[in-house]
């Protein structure tokens, strides 16, 4: 048998604390197991967790984006429904074969710009171009010249084109 006559004092255990602000912090955390049996249960469902939220994210990441898409070709179906619904109009289509083939309607004459390129260079050189006045008189120049020719009487050499 065991010694009954030992008495069983309690001593109070006071705990280590440090005196700088860390040694207090870690003096004052009181763990139990019910808290510990909650932290690692925690922990495990972020882990298990966290893997099938990315997947979540990602898939409407990816719906979102299908939507837009989506969306855009909505929008270009009903401009492409606006177009063709143009091409039931007869003027619409008589000026587009106007403007594409160049199509006449009879007694019209119709007029085709060659190397219309070169307007828009004669544009811009107007547009930089100033204004000069010449020191002579074009249309007196013009009136001489053509009285010179109807009222002058050319010699023989002039008139005989050479060979």
């Amino acid at each position: 048998m065991a010694n009954k006559n030992v008495r069983v004092r309690k001593v109070p255990v006071a705990l280590v604390t440090g005196t700088t602000k860390a040694g207090v912090w870690l003096g004052s955390i009181r763990l139990s197991g019910f808290s510990i049996l909650i932290m690692s249960l925690t922990l495990l469902g972020v882990l298990v967790l966290a893997p099938q939220l990315k997947i979540l994210v990602e898939q409407r990441q990816v719906i979102a984006d299908l939507q837009a898409e989506a969306d855009l070709k909505k929008s270009q179906i009903s401009d492409l429904e606006k177009q063709r619904a143009r091409w039931d109009d007869p003027a619409y289509v008589r000026a587009q074969a106007r403007d594409r083939l160049y199509y006449v309607m009879p007694g019209e004459i119709s007029y085709l710009v060659i190397n219309d390129a070169n307007i828009d260079d004669l544009k811009r050189e107007k547009a930089t171009a100033s204004l000069q006045d010449t020191s002579t008189d074009w249309v007196s120049g013009l009136l001489k010249s053509f009285l010179v020719a109807g009222l002058g009487t050319p010699t023989p050499e002039q008139v005989q084109p050479t060979q």
